[in-house]
């Protein structure tokens, strides 16, 4: 809201609002300023020392040159959102198109007052135009302190800002068009209610500028924050004593007193980055806190508005106040499904990364990452019951012959054969069949003793049998495994390597001992073939 004027004309009192709300903020390029805000700081000076002289010299406050002089001094600070703006990188750009807007309309506002200045307004008619130009401006205002600026927010939660920040400009307009002097419901008492609201908004604004920089990660707005709540913090200030001394006549030093928001704002931006501002990183908990609390405000001042105009319009109050109420339920409800939809995109990612870093991307089966700890888990979840764990280690038997004669895809082939055979099997529970590398297979059983391994193992054999893949090589003529089987107590404290080494050198024992084999890992352990008796192939291994 901010400043309230009074000025008679023809035995009425025009309303002025001034510039208090406008956030007028400017980042620079971090670290670096250029020579723009040093001459716009040397002419904001220049006509404040003249505004000064002015009233020192006891010129009124309303008079055509003091009007002229502070409508120079906003249009320096327009001009400074537009540099600045330029300056920024392009991702902070679209906040400084908001002030631009926010400071626009204050400028079109004091030009008004100085264009009714030399025409006269006896119909109120401009004082009128005025009071909605310094209601309007809050839309872009209050969408600077309630907007996140993050391109990832839907573009619904920012017309739902955008509504709210019209919805307090409407009511704002509606209470100064029904209370101020003249107004339908003006009374002896209704300028201090108007007053009162601007200090309310004025120092709301200062104080949300305020918490959004100590809320901010990116340097660049946090300077942003900086300077708005500089500016709004001396222009609240400002506004308070401007409307209390407005109400016995306005005395000349006023005028200046009204600029030094901006001139003071001007040498914000003009000093380098305070060092405390760049050394300043708020925690991530911080920024999701303050920025869910500010569209709180937003919608929380929407409603008290909306109260104090349904004192002498209970129907547009009301329906401002139930739409401040919906409008913040859906920033709320479209938040949340947002956060709900990433939280399941996010889930989705991990299983995917999960089964990409846990499969086999040729045979489609667990790779050797899941094997460790698959056994460890199951050593670890059988010893409550007392249950064994066996481990087969498998390689097919001839393969680099295989591939020599067939090729490298026809052995790509083969290894999808075999892994879709060896899953296929019908397996103890939470079983894990596993590609360990090359040409070998690993199988986990759990809760199985080394007799059922020894069964599932010989089963194995014979369903690769089965298969008859040709393979010139092999003294079987077909392709054929090679099986080593370990077996281990559950225990927590087993070491999985332990099984992976005692599988392994059973598997080695089979190849030595003429392939197409099971053997289990101890002394004196017997080698059988896939009818479950010794073998007698001959012992040349690959």
């Amino acid at each position: 809201m901010g400043y309230l004027s009074r000025r008679r004309r023809g035995g009425r009192h025009a309303l002025k609002t001034d510039s208090s709300d406008s956030i007028v903020a400017i980042a620079v390029p971090i670290g670096s300023q250029g020579a723009h805000p040093v001459r716009l700081l040397l002419l904001a000076t220049a006509l404040f020392v003249v505004q000064a002289l002015l009233a020192g010299l006891g010129v009124d406050a309303h008079a055509p040159a003091p009007s002229w002089l502070f409508m120079s001094v906003q249009a320096v600070t327009v001009a400074a959102v537009l540099v600045y703006r330029r300056n920024e990188p392009k991702p902070f750009t679209p906040i400084w198109l908001w002030l631009t807007a926010a400071t626009g309309m204050q400028l079109i506002w004091a030009g008004t007052n100085v264009l009714a200045t030399y025409v006269g307004d006896a119909g109120d008619v401009i004082g009128r135009i005025a009071v909605v130009f310094s209601g309007l401006y809050m839309l872009p205002c209050m969408y600077i302190i309630a907007s996140s600026f993050d391109r990832r927010e839907p573009r619904v939660v920012t017309l739902v800002d955008l509504a709210l920040s019209a919805l307090v400009a409407a009511l704002l307009v509606s209470l100064i068009f029904n209370l101020m002097p003249g107004g339908p419901h003006a009374s002896p008492t209704s300028i201090l209610v108007i007053i009162q609201h601007a200090d309310a908004i004025d120092f709301s604004l200062a104080a949300m500028a305020t918490l959004r920089m100590f809320g901010t990660r990116s340097l660049h707005k946090r300077f942003f924050y900086f300077a708005t709540a500089t500016f709004l913090w001396i222009n609240a200030a400002a506004a308070w004593a401007y409307n209390r001394l407005e109400l016995s006549g306005l005395p000349p030093w006023t005028g200046p007193m009204i600029s030094v928001a901006y001139v003071a704002l001007i040498v914000v931006l003009a000093r380098p980055v305070p060092l405390w501002l760049s050394r300043y990183r708020p925690g991530r908990r911080t920024v999701q806190t303050i920025n869910a609390f500010a569209p709180v405000v937003l919608a929380l001042g929407t409603l008290l508005l909306a109260v104090s105009v349904s004192r002498f319009d209970f129907g547009l109050g009301m329906l401002g106040a139930a739409a401040s109420v919906v409008l913040y339920a859906m920033r709320v409800a479209f938040i949340q499904s947002r956060s709900q939809d990433m939280q399941r995109a996010a889930q989705l990612r991990n299983q995917n990364l999960q089964q990409q870093l846990g499969r086999d991307p040729l045979t489609g089966i667990a790779n050797r990452a899941m094997l460790e700890p698959r056994l460890r888990d199951t050593l670890r979840e059988g010893a409550p019951r007392g249950t064994s764990c066996s481990l087969l280690m498998i390689d097919i038997d001839l393969f680099k012959q295989f591939n020599d004669s067939r090729g490298h895809l026809a052995g790509d082939e083969c290894l999808c054969r075999v892994a879709h055979v060896l899953a296929a099997q019908p397996l103890p529970r939470d079983s894990l069949v596993a590609r360990y590398g090359g040409e070998e297979f690993a199988v986990v059983l759990p809760a199985t003793d080394a007799t059922a391994a020894r069964a599932i193992a010989e089963h194995l054999i014979d369903a690769m049998e089965r298969l008859c893949i040709p393979h010139p090589q092999s003294p079987t003529g077909y392709l054929t495994i090679s099986i080593g089987l370990a077996t281990a107590r559950c225990h927590p404290s087993t070491d999985p390597m332990e099984l992976i080494e005692g599988a392994d050198q059973a598997l080695y024992r089979a190849k030595r001992e003429g392939r197409n084999r099971c053997v289990a890992a101890g002394n004196g352990a017997e080698a059988t073939g896939p009818s479950g008796r010794p073998s007698s192939l001959p012992a040349n291994h690959a």
